[in-house]
């Protein structure tokens, strides 16, 4: 038997041993300045355990690779990185690749430079990350930011939320230039509106962060804005669906940006001889101006007279961006930059913290009379770069971003508001014994001003400090610390026309001063083509003297004896102010399976501050509203723990794969429930609060499929597969069912609202550049033109299902059913001319080419949008705003087709 296994054991290594493939990578690896071979280079092929280190005269030889396509880094202490890709390795054929290293002062890793066509595999990656670069994102029918990032795996958009992986609007992070732009009170990232065509690489990063990331429970987009260069260049370019009018429908949008950037001219001319170092400067800007597919008023009413100009239509959207670069020296870079954008509009497509809701149906008759939204943002940053040596470099950042919004009826103040009658129809109708009733209105508002006032501001100062450095070839380690200081101000009155405190219906208002911050510490280990991400953050958060003192101040009705107590116990003391911390571990491996197949996993902890509306929210209020939620000063961060497997496949340099499955507990989500108390000055009170009482779950499938056909041809495809589920969808559940809108809060796990099962979507680009040379059959194709399509296919929106129409009688699992599933396609098309130095392109782009009636609102009897002749419930009869049957918001965009020009220099 010994004999027996020890045969087979030898037959089994000398089958492996025979099946090592005869392959050879060799070459030289020289300066470029100088063409000396250098001896030491590290050459990998990333994704293998396979590499070498060149000799003293800078030859290398790598032998053993399977046969196929692969890319191969070269890397050493005081030179650019550089990697080859798309390496053709075959059997008994020896691939030549030789390196011409530029020396740089830069620490190693900080630069790296690519030879050959971009790569699809990214073996090194631990992470769910997808990286667009300015290139690629002009190829796309996209305006800014949220419209790359609804286009990628795992992002599901609804109600102009962006959802990542299941999680809420306000667990994603959006990041410009290395600096936080999160409102604190609404927890929306997307408050600065950015356009793409200031975008020099888009990183969206859904899952597998490193501990670098914080603040942000279900993704991170982080946005490399572009900067000037050597030469002077430029664009200008616009576009409309007025210039087809007749042809197409317009909507009378138009849509003008350009950007222009190089040398600074001040001092690269006036005083070249006294400013060391070199300044490039870059400038954008953008207009978005559109009249929508909705009604719309007749005038806009912003918030200052000098911002009269830029409301133009119903939706108007502008961004203007600065930066400048100063390279001191090499390996000292300081840069500063400006961004700021404004959108004036009526909140049709605007997710806000007031609670707008879109199209406001029920003011149909008079929109003049209904709110003027004023939403700007404003963030200066500046950041210092120091490379110590080829193996540390460090920066340090000090930024300030300023938020605001202000909506209001024609720009009035509270106090000079109308109130609002619904009076005609007058119907009149009989009773059984002969009298007459009338009744007045049809659900429409005729006269008067919309309830609501609101202004809100914050203003943030953030400090950040990082060190990156590499003791050795094994060990590449990141630390950081943060510190954000943040004044935050909301004045919000409803229907200020009733009581007597000239304050209405309902109002709160509060000026806060909380700070939060983040120390982090992270190492990429890499060990024999073995990655390793291991790192560790803490997050801390003072809500600030405001609420430090309502907790204090017996008068403070809404918190209990115990709330002080727990609040006390739940908070550590520092300088006099009680703050709340978490500590969140993460780690992520990536481990090369075979050649051409790379598994990684990813665990982690994730959280985020509750948002400053749950805690501060009319704790001093005086408001005397039936229905009120009040904030809860002793809120936990909410908590994700996530768990993410994939694996990556090359079929060769111009095909791969990517599968990958995920699950997320996402813990501590505020709720509002009931609070019972006795108070000696008001007896026994009961009211609603926010507490950390819910929870849900996400998990899903995803994969990406790329290929690259030839130089001119390439597709994507991406399909996922997904769960979201939870207690509930809003936090505000208990008080809708106190002023009845709900009949019960669910008891059980049920689908979100935001949940869509599936997504499938096809990118397809062709570029035809000039001089391709390019025929079919014999005749040649014209040069010099692009192409573009975008196809999806999701699934339907969730809505609740009504069961029983004559009681108006909804079933118990809120979102359990699902509409149909709807398919769109995007196409966009290119054609450039030339003439010297000048560019010259005439294009045109079709969004929902079919004209697919996409939904948005559900008929819960139907499962569809409303139709003529549909059954449709009780409520809908009378109270359009309950989900109206002839609101015309019920569907999303109709076919746009815009057509444009643009000019370009270099």
């Amino acid at each position: 038997m010994k004999r027996t296994l020890t045969l087979l054991l030898l037959l089994a290594v000398s089958t492996v041993a025979l099946s090592v493939p005869n392959t050879v990578i060799k070459g030289r690896v020289t300066d470029k300045e100088t063409g000396e071979g250098l001896p030491g280079a590290n050459i990998t092929v990333p994704g293998t355990y396979k590499g070498a280190a060149s000799d003293r005269d800078g030859y290398y030889k790598i032998t053993g690779l399977s046969p196929g396509d692969y890319d191969i880094k070269a890397s050493m202490i005081g030179y650019t990185e550089q990697l080859h890709t798309g390496v053709e390795v075959r059997i008994n054929k020896v691939a030549q690749v030789n390196f011409e290293l530029s020396p740089t002062v830069l620490a190693l890793g900080q630069t790296l430079e690519v030879v050959g066509e971009k790569t699809f595999f990214e073996p090194d990656v631990t992470s769910s990350q997808q990286r667009l670069n300015s290139e690629e994102i002009d190829e796309k029918v996209v305006e800014t930011v949220d419209d790359l990032v609804g286009d990628q795996l795992g992002v599901v958009v609804q109600d102009n939320k962006i959802h990542i992986r299941g999680g809420r609007a306000d667990e994603s992070m959006y990041i410009i230039d290395g600096q936080n732009i999160k409102d604190p009170l609404s927890g929306f990232t997307n408050t600065l509106y950015v356009n793409a065509a200031a975008i020099e690489e888009l990183k969206v990063i859904t899952g597998g962060y490193n501990a670098e990331y914080g603040q942000a429970m279900s993704g991170v987009v982080d946005i490399s804005t572009k900067e000037g260069g050597d030469t002077y260049k430029g664009s200008i370019d616009w576009k409309s669906d007025n210039w087809l009018r007749g042809a197409v429908e317009s909507f009378n949008t138009d849509i003008v940006k350009f950007n222009a950037g190089g040398p600074e001219p001040i001092s690269s001319h006036l005083f070249k001889d006294v400013i060391p170092g070199k300044i490039t400067a870059f400038i954008s800007g953008y207009g978005h101006v559109t009249d929508t597919y909705l009604p719309v008023a007749s005038k806009l009413y912003p918030l200052y007279n000098y911002f009269e100009p830029f409301a133009m239509r119903e939706e108007n959207d502008w961004h203007i961006m600065g930066k400048l670069a100063w390279t001191v020296k090499p390996g000292q870079k300081l840069t500063f930059s400006y961004d700021r954008s404004l959108n004036i509009n009526q909140g049709y497509f605007l997710p806000r913290i007031d609670g707008g809701r879109g199209y406001p149906y029920e003011y149909e008759k008079m929109l003049d009379h209904y709110n003027t939204i004023t939403k700007q943002a404003i963030l200066w940053n500046s950041q210092w770069t120091h490379t110590l040596t080829p193996r540390t470099f460090y920066k340090v950042s000090l930024s300030h971003f300023y938020t605001g919004l202000h909506s209001a009826v024609q720009n009035k103040n509270y106090s000079d508001y109308n109130q609002r009658f619904d009076l005609e129809p007058i119907n009149y109708i009989p009773d059984t014994r002969g009298n007459i009733f009338t009744r007045s209105g049809d659900g429409f508002w005729d006269t008067g001003d919309a309830e609501n006032w609101y202004n809100y501001y914050s203003k943030n100062l953030t400090m950040k400090a990082e060190l990156n450095t590499q003791p050795n070839n094994r060990h590449s380690i990141k630390a950081g610390l943060e510190s954000r200081y943040t004044e935050l101000q909301v004045v919000d009155i409803n229907a200020p026309w009733f009581g007597e405190t000239g304050l209405g219906r309902n109002h709160d208002y509060y000026r806060v001063y909380p700070n939060d911050g983040a120390l982090f510490v992270q190492d990429r280990i890499t060990y024999d083509g073995m990655i390793v991400n291991i790192g560790l953050r803490y997050d801390y958060w003072f809500p600030g003297q405001y609420v430090d003192d309502a907790v204090k101040n017996p008068e403070t009705v809404t918190i209990t004896d115990e709330a002080r107590e727990k609040y006390k116990r739940e908070t550590f003391k520092l300088f006099g102010r009680h703050g709340k911390s978490h500590l969140s571990p993460r780690l992520g491996i990536s481990h090369p399976v075979t050649d051409n197949d790379v598994l990684y996993l990813h665990y982690g902890h994730f959280s985020q501050k509750p948002k400053g509306h749950y805690v501060y929210a009319k704790l001093n209020s005086t408001s005397e509203a039936t229905y009120q939620l009040f904030g809860n000063p002793n809120l936990n961060p909410t908590t994700t723990v996530a768990y993410e497997m994939g694996l990556k496949h090359r079929f060769n340099a111009n095909q791969t794969i990517e599968i990958k499955a995920y699950y997320k507990d996402m813990f501590d989500y505020p709720t509002s429930t009931r609070i019972k108390k006795y108070s000696p000055r008001y007896g026994n009170i009961s009211y609603l609060m926010y507490v950390n009482m819910d929870y849900a779950r996400s998990r899903g499938i995803e994969v990406r499929f790329r290929r690259r056909y030839s130089k001119y041809l390439s597709s994507n495809i991406d399909f996922t597969y997904a769960k979201a589920t939870g207690k509930s969808s809003t936090p505000n559940t208990n008080l809708l069912v106190t002023a009845g809108k709900v009949r019960e809060k669910p008891l059980r796990e049920s689908s979100l609202s935001w949940d869509r099962p599936y997504r499938l979507s096809a990118d397809i680009f062709f570029d035809m550049p000039k001089e391709a040379n390019v025929d079919v059959l014999g005749v040649k194709i014209p040069e010099k033109w692009s192409l573009t399509m975008r196809f999806e296919l999701e699934s339907g929106k969730r809505y609740r299902k009504l069961i029983d129409v004559e009681n108006n009688i909804y079933a118990k699992d809120q979102y359990g059913g699902l509409s149909d599933p709807w398919t769109r396609m995007d196409i966009r098309f290119r054609k450039d001319f030339s003439w010297n130095d000048l560019g010259f392109s005439v294009f045109i782009e079709a969004e929902n080419v079919f004209n697919t009636k996409v939904p948005r609102i559900i008929n819960p009897v139907t499962g569809r949008p409303y139709r003529p002749g549909d059954v449709i419930p009780i409520t809908w009869h009378d109270d359009p705003r309950d989900l109206p049957p002839d609101n015309p918001a019920r569907y999303d965009w109709p076919r746009r087709v815009l057509t444009g020009v643009e000019f370009r220099f270099d």
